[in-house]
């Protein structure tokens, strides 16, 4: 017995002195220089994907080498038959900005039962131990209008194959169903250091006529991020005009003083000028969160109408960025859509729209101990 308790005494103290780690490494992000502003509000993001397919909902996984580039299949399909492949739930690039592979992968090649192929939604991956963790939409086979819940998949590589699970993750039928999942990790939330993971994402009520209104939700996450713990906990809903009617893409952030935010999309949809980006600051990852910026941070402009579908990246060198898909409204002849890279900076009032300067490379780990002088990609960098 006094073995056993010594090996438990020894545990804990280990995974104590990982999430002290994480507490050091943490503030070692945020002794990163904040950017300026913007100079070009109007041209506020770098290109650091452009390819002839289309590339919506981006999640960037940096595994210390190389990006991985996940992707929704959207308009897969149409490149698919283009290319004479079959069509790819989640199509997935590796590389660098400006230098990706030429063509991708499916990350997920085989959906569970219950999950239409070919219509699979907001993927986004995490290394939790020694597993790698995907949190993506699936289509429900059958359902009519189309409803969506979250399903949750594992791998050994970040390049997969991810195998999804055979039941639904997050599955709030009555609420039109679920899309956009996020996982965020807050040493400092509710549950303390040794238990600090939660997911977040959107109840998609817009789907089904009738269904009320959109809503962001949290819920807090075992440390393997495998099972859900207590009970969903609304954030917020839309309530300002720009806002109206949906809110959806949540990206939940920890500033420089460790206080939440969770950036959104949010307007008429996808597709439409109407689209933006928003962020809302929140008590803590459980909420409530409410409106405290005047309006958008970004919304249409020079760079494309639209932008939204956004994720929140760190790089290794400490920099924020929001990554997300603008699209050439109402005009049919160009559906694919690119990817732009916004530089986020925190000042006393929350995020702004930073200087971008040039996107980090997959190699560049300042925390990691890399003082390097040049720890950028050679994607288009400045404002455009």
């Amino acid at each position: 017995m006094k073995a056993v308790r010594l090996a438990l005494v020894a545990a804990g103290a280990g995974i104590l002195a990982a999430f002290i780690l994480v507490l050091v490494l943490h503030a070692m992000t945020h002794k990163v220089v904040q950017p300026p502003h913007t100079k070009h509000p109007l041209a506020p993001g770098i290109s650091i994907a452009k390819e002839n397919f289309d590339l919506p909902d981006p999640f960037l996984f940096n595994d210390g080498t190389r990006y991985y580039l996940y992707l929704s299949s959207a308009f897969a399909d149409i490149t698919s038959r283009a290319s004479g492949d079959l069509p790819q739930n989640t199509p997935t690039l590796t590389g660098e900005p400006g230098h990706w592979s030429k063509k991708p992968f499916d990350a997920v090649p085989k959906l569970p039962d219950w999950a239409q192929p070919g219509l699979t939604w907001a993927p986004a991956v995490y290394k939790l131990g020694h597993r790698y963790v995907m949190y993506v939409t699936f289509s429900v086979a059958g359902t009519n209008p189309l409803q969506h819940c979250i399903g949750i998949a594992t791998a050994r590589r970040p390049s997969g194959p991810f195998r999804a699970r055979g039941t639904p993750f997050v599955c709030q039928k009555k609420l039109g169903g679920d899309i956009d999942p996020q996982l965020f990790v807050d040493p400092h939330g509710p549950r303390g250091p040794r238990q600090p993971n939660y997911l977040v994402w959107k109840s998609d009520n817009n789907s089904v006529p009738g269904d009320g209104t959109t809503s962001i939700w949290a819920q807090p996450l075992s440390n393997d991020g495998l099972t859900l713990e207590d009970k969903p906990v609304s954030l917020f809903q839309p309530t300002r005009k720009w806002e109206l009617p949906l809110v959806e893409a949540p990206q939940m952030a920890l500033s420089p003083q460790s206080t939440v935010w969770v950036f959104f999309s949010g307007g008429t949809g996808f597709f439409s000028p109407d689209y933006a980006m928003g962020a809302v600051k929140c008590k803590g990852p459980l909420g409530p969160c409410k409106d405290v910026l005047r309006g958008p941070l970004i919304a249409s402009n020079r760079q494309g109408a639209g932008p939204g579908e956004e994720t929140y990246f760190v790089g290794g060198d400490g920099s924020d960025w929001l990554l997300y898909s603008p699209v050439h409204a109402q005009d049919l002849k160009r559906l694919f859509r690119p990817i732009e890279a916004a530089r986020i900076g925190w000042g006393k009032n929350g995020p702004y729209v930073g200087a971008a300067g040039s996107f980090p490379l997959a190699t560049c780990n300042v925390l990691g101990g890399d003082t390097s002088p040049s720890c950028s990609s050679r994607a288009d960098s400045g404002s455009r």
